[in-house]
């Protein structure tokens, strides 16, 4: 039998007493160990067994009005984490969020009198790794089974099956993922 230490424990009743409160709907067995500051005044949808280790930084996750956040099951995110939402950003599930990433659907301010950019949509799909310090920037998409290398700036879409890292990422490698196959279940 798998083995629930008091600290997983406490984890998943302090994700049953605050996540119902912070999210539009939640999941069985998704837990916070640590401070997660949660601003929803959109739609903020947590699937099953999801885990917010914000420990030993905080993470934060701020949802605009109009705006959708949406989680998969058997997503872990690491502490550090920032999201903006403002838009749409979507978490496939079985992925892993390293420490200290942030992902970002809009620029939040003009660059200039001439910058018209508006908040653009963020797919992150099943089966993906987010390496610590990479930062996820509007209108990009990443595809199954990929993995963002630390450190990155994902300025554009990233293909499935791939290793991609740098400033801008960029595909460095194919990786061999089998059908079915999950990077991690937590």
């Amino acid at each position: 039998m798998k083995q629930f230490s008091i600290g997983k424990l406490l984890a998943v009743l302090k994700g049953a007493v605050i996540l119902p409160f912070k999210t539009s709907s939640v999941g069985r067995l998704s837990r916070i160990s640590g401070r997660l500051t949660v601003k929803n005044k959109g739609e903020f949808v947590v699937g099953r067994n999801v885990s917010f280790h914000a420990k030993p930084f905080q993470s934060s996750i701020s949802v605009n009005k109009r705006a959708t956040l949406w989680v998969g099951d058997n997503v872990f995110f690491n502490y550090g984490i920032d999201i903006g939402c403002t838009k749409s950003i979507r978490i496939g599930s079985n992925t892993i969020i390293g420490p200290m990433v942030n992902m970002i659907d809009s620029n939040f301010h003009p660059v200039d009198a001439d910058d018209r950019s508006q908040s653009r949509d963020i797919i992150i799909s099943d089966n993906v790794w987010i390496g610590r310090g990479a930062l996820i920037l509007p209108g990009v998409t990443i595809g199954s089974n990929t993995v963002i290398a630390a450190g990155s700036v994902v300025t554009r879409d990233i293909p499935a099956n791939v290793l991609a890292g740098g400033t801008p990422a960029k595909v460095i490698r194919e990786i061999r993922v089998p059908n079915e196959w999950i990077r991690r279940y937590n």
